[in-house]
């Protein structure tokens, strides 16, 4: 899209690579001795469409490094043209950073007329209108937050092949704590330098699960001491039991005792629970230090890795001590799943699920027709697949990194989620089987409450079927639902903000009391009046 820095980005890389450069819109203009503005005012966008479309069938055979115009992909047929002819890169922004870099729009022919809402306005409706010829690309590069070297070595590692070509960088852009989501398959040895270069740390203490410490923690110890970091390995326990303050304090003792300082990184290895528990330890040790997020397991890669919600369990209920703890940097990579069991892998693909079902119905319809080849190992699919989860918590997380309001919408079906974790007391039923089990049940309260059309709770169920997920609740009284859900953290007064679905891909709360959330009886209406996104 215009502002994505196609030129600046391309030129570079052309250079790089010892290439020539073509810019097609320069090319568009130095053939008809006019401006792309001028251009557009006397022959309109079709016939700009078509000095387009001979400038990039010409550019195509004469090899290089090629600028295309943003609408040139869009045309019809082209972007199977192109990706017969070369290998097309696209470079993704947000709205936000595409239009901080156009500014006024003055030299935009589809812009210029308008003032900053409309221009707004107009880019999200090019955004969507382009966005599946856009996508179509054989590489991804997200440019938010990035500078230019990190966008042309993003590039470049894409264009090398093989396991290079399936790399996937997501933006968290957070200002001045922003950070990158490196997507790949058997990076494990590359993290360490990664992580040097994101924390200017001296020293890593690797926090890692026992389940994968022995398998993956040599590797990434090794980057670590290549990159010239000190390293040293704790042990955690599995488990959501293992998140608790007592942990916590052991934890504490073993920085002390390996002199950890704020020169000092701490490295999340494994899943949620030591992703939480590390990133807690991180936050309230020292008053904060640097921490690295290192995801083994699906569920930890889409969701507690990203955003830095980190805490411990307390008896009464999950995550209730916590703070507001950023990564540096989230390293995946989708090889570790290959040890994952089916079950956790299921487990996982549930967020996936959720992301899809609250904010993008493409992509949810795009998971109906992989069905149960997400639980295999092949990196072609999890990769962009984990890559759309991810850049969906990443946008949602940059729009409310407090969960002041939509934020919130991540929480689809945690909320009876946390309250079976609860009344199961963390034994015997995994995270993402009783977020299944939540989501269903709210896609159900949403058609009980008139919010969504028939026929969304099915779809949803039926999808989390086809993974082998659970999707009924469990058989507790009323009476012990209702207790745990009045400790929920999203508690207001007497109501919770509960997420709702209004259709696949769309979500917003409804403030309901206990009682309201788990009826006595089932109701087929019910006024509520929706608030939030």
């Amino acid at each position: 899209m215009m502002g994505a820095g196609k030129s600046v980005a391309g030129r570079a890389l052309a250079k790089r690579l010892g290439l020539r450069f073509l810019d097609v819109d320069r090319e568009i203009e130095r053939r008809a001795g006019r401006s792309v503005a001028e251009i557009f005012a006397s022959e309109g966008e079709a016939g700009f469409r078509v000095r387009e479309r001979a400038e990039v069938e010409a550019a195509a055979g004469r090899g290089g490094v090629v600028a295309l115009g943003g609408g040139a992909i869009a045309q019809p047929g082209m972007a199977d043209w192109l990706a017969q002819r070369g290998t097309v890169v696209y470079l993704r922004a947000r709205p936000e950073t595409l239009l901080a870099r156009i500014g006024t729009a003055a030299t935009r022919p589809l812009l210029h007329d308008a003032d900053a809402a409309e221009r707004r306005r107009r880019l999200e409706q090019l955004l969507a209108a382009r966005r599946g010829a856009y996508e179509s690309a054989r590489h991804v590069v997200d440019t938010d937050g990035r500078g230019l070297e990190e966008v042309v070595a993003a590039i470049e590692r894409g264009l090398r092949g093989g396991e290079a070509a399936l790399r996937r960088t997501v933006g968290v852009p957070l200002g001045a704590r922003s950070y990158p989501i490196e997507i790949g398959h058997r990076t494990m040895g590359e993290a360490g330098a990664a992580i040097a270069r994101h924390t200017k740390a001296t020293q890593a203490i690797v926090l890692a699960a026992k389940s994968v410490s022995g398998r993956y923690g040599p590797s990434l110890e090794r980057g670590l001491r290549e990159a010239g970091l000190r390293s040293r390995r704790i042990e955690v326990k599995d488990g959501d039991a293992a998140k608790n303050l007592a942990q916590a304090a052991k934890l504490y003792d073993a920085l002390l005792d390996a002199d950890a300082d704020r020169s000092s990184v701490i490295v999340a290895l494994g899943g949620g629970v030591v992703g939480d528990l590390a990133g807690f330890v991180a936050a309230t040790y020292l008053r904060g230090v640097p921490f690295v997020q290192v995801p083994t397991t699906v569920l930890a890669m889409v969701d507690s890795s990203i955003g830095g919600k980190v805490g411990v369990n307390l008896a009464r209920g999950k995550n209730l001590v916590g703070a507001f703890h950023q990564p540096r940097l989230v390293w995946i990579d989708v090889a570790t799943l290959r040890s994952l069991p089916v079950r956790q892998r299921a487990a996982g693909m549930a967020e996936v699920v959720k992301a899809a079902a609250l904010w993008d119905a493409d992509y949810f319809a795009t998971l109906e027709g992989l069905g149960g080849t997400l639980l295999g190992d092949d990196p072609a699919v999890l990769v962009p697949v984990l890559e759309r989860a991810c850049a969906i918590k990443a946008e949602i997380v940059s729009r409310d990194e407090r969960e002041s309001d939509l934020r919130m919408l991540l929480n689809l079906g945690h909320t009876l989620g946390h309250a079976i974790e609860a009344l199961t007391r963390y034994r015997g039923i995994l995270h993402g089987e009783a977020i299944s089990i939540g989501m269903v049940y709210a896609a159900r309260r949403s058609e009980a409450l008139d919010l969504a059309p028939s026929g969304t709770a099915a779809r949803l169920e039926a999808l989390l079927g086809r993974l082998g997920l659970p999707r009924e609740l469990p058989d507790f009284p009323r009476r012990a639902y209702l207790e745990a859900l009045r400790v929920d953290k999203k508690r207001q007064d007497t109501r919770i903000r509960y997420v709702v679905l209004r259709e696949i891909g769309r979500a917003e709360t409804v403030p309901l009391t206990p009682a309201e959330i788990y009826p006595a009886r089932p109701r087929t209406k019910r006024g509520a009046r929706a608030e939030g996104t």
